[in-house]
């Protein structure tokens, strides 16, 4: 009997430790919970934004109606769009490793409005933008339990789609042309190869000035030919004036006026006077 005894005994215990080791799987399953997202794939709404509904089932009740959970948003691919060689668009997806993740912390509640009682499972809904820096791709989602960073459910790859920003991708084409050179830098040229000083328009309108103002100054100075000329003429000499006088001038036709009416009368005075001797 010890023998038998003796034989049963291992089997037990390794059915034991197997027993232990479920029960403590269940549990810790239990209590992680799982996800259940409506659709892995979200079309981008206007403004730059995907809306997303997952459920989440807890393995118990929370004891607050309003968990803090982390939502962790890790990129994994980007669908990109660029422009190539004859203007054509391609469109592929590129591979991420190794890139940040994006973190949405946000309250789920789990009360149920209708009974008012703290439920296991909860349906909740949100949204991330651009303005956050998110764009059309594959991102893999992980749901953390605020109060003890515990994982709620499995990763969850999800697709973004949309349209990203255009890349130029089209080869530069250097075509040398020559450019056109403005005409005063063509009239310089032209001047230079003949040997002749190119002129400015500044240049050019200075001389016409310098001409017209001394044209204008020999009409009013008198020359020095026209002074002897006039010396030489037969006309009367110039009227030099006498210092000491009054600088007071008459005019001569005024004055030779009154002296014919003298002389005139002196004739008829003289005639009467003749008559009368004669008489």
């Amino acid at each position: 009997m010890s023998t038998h005894a003796v034989s049963r005994r291992p089997s037990s215990v390794l059915l034991f430790v197997l027993s232990v080791a479920l029960l403590l799987t269940t549990s810790l399953a239990h209590a992680a919970g799982r996800v259940e997202w409506k659709s892995k794939e979200a079309k981008e709404r206007e403004g730059g934004s995907w809306r997303l509904e997952v459920t989440i089932y807890l393995g118990s009740a929370p004891d607050v109606p309003h968990v803090p959970m982390k939502f962790e948003f890790q990129p994994v691919a980007y669908y990109e769009r660029s422009m190539v060689e004859g203007d054509k668009l391609l469109e592929r997806v590129v591979p991420l490793e190794h890139r940040q993740s994006l973190i949405e912390g946000v309250d789920v509640g789990f009360l149920d409005s209708g009974s008012g009682k703290i439920e296991k499972r909860t349906r909740f809904t949100f949204k991330v933008t651009r303005a956050h820096g998110y764009e059309a791709g594959e991102y893999k989602v992980t749901i953390r339990d605020g109060r003890d960073g515990r994982i709620v459910g499995t990763p969850t790859t999800l697709k973004f789609q949309g349209e990203n920003e255009v890349i130029d991708r089209r080869p530069m084409v250097f075509t040398g042309k020559k450019k056109d050179k403005p005409k005063d830098a063509e009239k310089k040229e032209d001047g230079a190869s003949s040997g002749e000083p190119a002129k400015t328009d500044e240049a050019a309108s200075e001389p016409a000035k310098d001409e017209s103002a001394s044209s204008d100054s020999a009409a009013s100075e008198p020359s020095d030919e026209g002074g002897s000329e006039d010396e030489g003429s037969d006309g009367p000499p110039p009227i030099e004036e006498k210092p000491g006088g009054c600088g007071c001038r008459f005019d001569s036709s005024a004055g030779e006026a009154p002296l014919g009416f003298g002389l005139l009368g002196m004739a008829l005075l003289g005639l009467l006077a003749r008559r009368r001797r004669a008489g």
